[in-house]
């Protein structure tokens, strides 16, 4: 028996409904003071009449029905659904009085008999019950009988209202579906249980099988498909079987069948329809009654709502049935396949839970049976040590005989040693014991094995699906929730699991922090000599800001939940907040610079320095300015930044202009909507040959194979910048497009800046470029080392996107800009694999982050060793104390060589009577006493590094 039930005070819960009718729980009922002397509702004789003669029909529905009424079940559902409309209608002494009645029906297990058909007629054949009249089921479950109102009544001592509903009232009361709400609230209910059990049962079964689960991974469910469904039945059976010694155990490898290797495709799926279903009956549920001529000119609920929603849940059952029963079949060849007995939706649920009962019987039987053979083996391994104890207790006697003769240094000596081989004996035993005395299941399949068998042995079919009845949804007792709690706890972290940390994301340690501190300071320091201000902007931007600015890869964007009704998402890259930016502040003319995290939802590559949360470098301006000045700089600006790490190697720039492309494109005869298209699969050209590119420009893009045929003409055209641009000047490919003559222009002019500043050198000339962004409007470049050895594809980027800004803007203002954007983590990788292999090689330690140990040659010097470390941070040089209480003098020697600690500081005694410290130079092996007025100047004209400058 489940607990009581208050219905009126708040929400009707599906959880409600399924425990008052399936649990029969007792209902208890808050109904709100009738106003005095209020009367009823008022209605029409047409009104009246339709009300009389809904009721007639109820009754001869009732006779006709006698053999077959609802189920005891669904009887109670529908009595709690009329209940709750009861209370929703406008508070008179008839509807208290009602619904008071209708709680005495429901405490009392009596319901008026309600007609299984096509017709709804529980509403009316509630209403003639309320009169006195028409037939009544009263009982529970097999000993339910029928028996008219009257006697019902008169049996329970249950008194019929005093105040008659008025027709208005009644009329109201006819409106709602009610069968078809409480068969839908009962099946979404059932299923709702389904959904943590079936992912419970199948991993049992899981072990069982000792069934391959790497099919259940991550990468295998949530990179290739991440449905949410999916996801979630995937992530529960891990949580599940984690630490399990059963899973992957087969020594062959034939592959799991389908129904074992694709559970959470199976369960996922169902997951999502049942829970979207959940929500609209619990939203239907809780609906309230609209009153007046509005419900005249409305109309009643339409069941469309409530069809769509029990069709979709029902669907979702009969995958978990099916699943089920392919599983017992494998479980169990002879296991026949378990089908609900009608179409009632309650008993579909019922059929599944059967069917999940089954498959775990057989699996706990096959449990127990590992039990029983491992206490068989336990038992004679007793025997077997009782036999060898008794062996060693009379090889002991006659050994304590010798010993007895012995002296007693000699009997001590060798007691001794026997002692010491015991343990080391009793050690050795307790390793090869750990482990092997049970079987080993997964974590959470321990955890409902024991709960749905908590005293072991055999379990019947029918106890289990007791025990798992899909429709106790009350936390803590009922064994859906029982799960969904377990699977909660284990999640986050209730069992001892290894740690992990999210997909393409990674952890820095401190000597990896060191690195990347010098590597952002080097490329700052390039962005300030070029005159660069920083700002900064939030991690994440409206999602509407985002949008439709990237392309294709507008799916990479990372959503974030709803925020009281603002849609945000974590921004993609630096330069579209930036324009954001200049439209909101309009500051100018600005070179600007920002050094943060983006965030992509890629699939991440992290050998190759690709992840989904890395930092960008971004280097802009924007304004106006001289044509192709500011284009100019910004290269100038990347190939300095990359100069000042040769670790890097070689590097090049390709470099092309959108308009050029777009020439290119029209003059093959592309049509325009398919521009952004194409030049996405011709920016492939750099990673795939030319007949790959082609086969997706014609299969996939749909271009003619002549228009991509004449493409290629222009496409594989790769050059030094001034010799390739005399060429195509030369051979008048373009012919009279003004774009590609613009473009021309404006690169003759670059060359000759770019010659100026001493980089044209680097530059190639690549018109098989074409950057996939959509707001790019004019020059594009691409930065690519050409070492071998470094196989990271691009490490900077950027271009010129004049109409971004205007996006964003209220008068559609236009600013220039241009930029480049490095990607820090592939810069970040390579530096640190050089750093790792000189340090391998030279056997040098990463330098510590202090400059100076301050040690002592004497006891209770603490404080005199804090004074000291105090003078020298103020005079900012990084400083640090052994934090040991009185430590040797050697164990911070040993200290300040194993940290690399330069320098050290020594107090003692006799230093602290004369006001002076010793400075020990560690490299050089050099010491020297000085006043401790002049440590601080003494440190640095041995050149010790300060706090206040960068570390470069």
């Amino acid at each position: 028996m489940a607990a009581r039930v208050t219905i009126g005070s708040g929400k009707l819960t599906v959880a409600d409904v399924a425990a008052v009718a399936v649990l029969r729980a007792k209902v208890q009922v808050e109904t709100p003071a009738a106003p005095d002397g209020h009367p009823s509702a008022s209605a029409d004789a047409a009104t009246d009449a339709a009300v009389s003669a809904q009721l007639e029909l109820a009754l001869q529905a009732q006779q006709a029905a006698e053999a077959t009424p609802q189920s005891p079940a669904v009887s109670r559902a529908v009595l709690v659904v009329l209940l709750h409309r009861l209370l929703q209608l406008r508070a008179s002494a008839a509807t208290v009085e009602s619904a008071q009645f209708v709680t005495a029906l429901l405490n009392a297990d009596t319901t008026p008999l309600f007609a299984a058909g096509p017709v709804d007629s529980a509403a009316a054949a509630l209403l003639a019950a309320i009169e006195g009249i028409g037939l009544a089921r009263q009982g529970v479950a097999a000993h339910t009988e029928t028996v008219a109102v009257a006697a019902a009544l008169q049996r329970a001592g249950i008194a019929l209202p005093t105040t008659p509903l008025s027709a208005a009232e009644k009329e109201l009361m006819l409106r709602a579906p009610a069968t078809l709400l409480a068969v839908s609230t009962l099946a979404v209910a059932g299923a709702r249980g389904l959904l943590p059990l079936s992912d419970a049962v199948a991993a049992l079964t899981c072990e069982t099988l000792r069934a391959n689960a790497a099919s259940f991974e991550a990468e295998y469910v949530d990179a290739s498909r991440p449905h949410r469904g999916v996801v979630t039945a995937a992530t529960n059976l891990r949580l599940l079987l984690e630490n399990s010694k059963l899973v992957n155990s087969r020594k062959d490898a034939t592959a799991d069948p389908a129904c074992v290797r694709y559970i959470p495709q199976y369960h996922g799926p169902a997951r999502d329809a049942v829970l979207a279903a959940y929500k609209t009956i619990e939203l239907e549920l809780n609906s309230a009654a609209v009153e007046g001529a509005a419900a005249r000119s409305v109309g009643a609920l339409h069941p469309q709502v409530l069809k769509t929603a029990l069709g979709a849940t029902l669907d979702g059952v009969r995958v978990l049935l099916t699943g089920s029963n392919e599983r017992r079949a494998v479980l169990d060849a002879s296991a026949a396949p378990i089908a609900p007995a009608s179409a009632c939706a309650v008993e579909l649920v019922e059929a599944a839970t059967a069917s999940l009962a089954q498959e775990l019987s057989l699996s706990l039987r096959a449990f127990d049976a590992e039990d029983e053979q491992l206490r068989a083996r336990l038992a004679e391994k007793s025997a077997k040590a009782a036999e060898a104890a008794a062996k060693a207790a009379a090889a002991a006697a006659k050994e304590d005989e010798k010993l007895a003769a012995m002296p007693e240094a000699q009997r001590l000596k060798v007691l001794e040693k026997r002692k010491k081989k015991q343990e080391k004996s009793k050690e050795k035993d307790g390793a090869k014991k750990g482990g092997r005395d049970e079987v080993k299941i997964g974590v959470g399949s321990a955890a409902f094995r024991a709960f749905v068998a908590p005293h072991g042995g055999l379990v019947s079919a029918a106890a289990l699906a007791a025990a798992l009845n899909p429709f106790d949804l009350r936390a803590g007792t009922g064994a859906a929730l029982v799960v969904e709690e377990l699977l909660a706890r284990i999640g986050s972290g209730g069992a001892r699991r290894k740690p992990k940390i999210a997909k393409g994301a990674q952890d820095l340690l401190p000597h990896q922090m060191q690195l990347r501190e010098k590597i952002f300071n080097k490329i700052r320091m390039v962005f300030k000599r070029h005159a660069g201000v920083e700002i900064e902007t939030p991690v994440f931007e409206l999602k509407e800001t985002l949008t439709g600015k990237y392309g294709e890869d507008s799916k990479l964007i990372y959503d974030l939940a709803d925020q009281g009704g603002e849609l945000l998402a974590l921004r993609y890259d630096l330069t579209v907040p930036f324009a954001r930016f200049m439209a909101l502040h309009n500051p100018g003319n600005i070179k600007r610079y920002h050094i943060a995290r983006v965030y992509r939802r890629d699939n991440p590559q992290m050998a190759r320095g690709r992840f989904r949360e890395f930092y960008q470098c971004d280097f802009d301006v924007a304004g106006s300015y001289a044509p192709m000045l500011p284009d100019a700089e910004v290269l100038a600006v990347a190939v300095e930044v990359l100069q000042q790490f040769p670790e890097l190697g070689p590097f090049k720039v390709k470099l092309s202009h959108r308009l050029l492309l777009d020439a290119v494109l029209a003059i093959c005869g592309v049509p325009a909507d398919k521009f952004r298209a194409t030049c996405s699969a011709i920016d492939k050209l750099d990673k795939e040959p030319w007949a790959a590119v082609r086969r997706e420009l014609v299969d996939d893009k749909g271009l003619p194979a002549a228009v991509a045929d004449e493409i290629e003409r222009f496409v594989c055209r790769v050059g030094a910048p001034r010799a390739l641009h005399a060429a195509l000047e030369a051979e008048q490919l373009f012919g009279a497009n003004a774009d590609a003559a613009r473009a021309m222009g404006e690169l003759r002019v670059l060359f000759d800046y770019l010659d100026a500043m001493g980089v044209l050198e680097h530059v190639s000339f690549d018109l098989s470029l074409a950057r996939g962004l959509d707001y790019y409007t004019g020059l594009i470049y691409e930065f690519v080392l050409t070492s071998p050895a470094h196989n990271v594809g691009s490490i900077a980027a950027g271009g010129r996107y004049d109409n971004l800004v205007g996006m964003f803007s209220a008068t559609g203002q236009q600013i220039p800009c241009v930029g480049v954007s490095m990607g820090i983590e592939r810069i970040f990788g390579i530096l640190l694999a050089h750093a790792e292999k000189v340090e391998k090689a030279t056997g040098a330690v990463s330098p510590s982050p202090s400059q100076v140990l301050v040690a002592s040659t004497g006891g209770a010097l603490t404080l005199a060793r804090l004074a000291i470390c105090q003078e020298l941070w103020r005079a900012n040089i990084a400083a640090e104390v052994l934090q040991v209480e009185n430590p040797k003098f050697t164990k911070q020697l040993h200290y300040a060589l194993e940290r690399g600690i330069p320098y050290m500081v020594v107090v003692g005694e006799e230093e602290l009577a004369s006001g002076q410290v010793k400075i020990k130079e560690i490299a050089a092996k050099d010491e020297v006493a000085v006043p401790r007025g002049e440590m601080v100047a003494e440190l640095l004209r041995r050149r010790c590094p300060t706090t206040d400058t960068l570390s470069v």
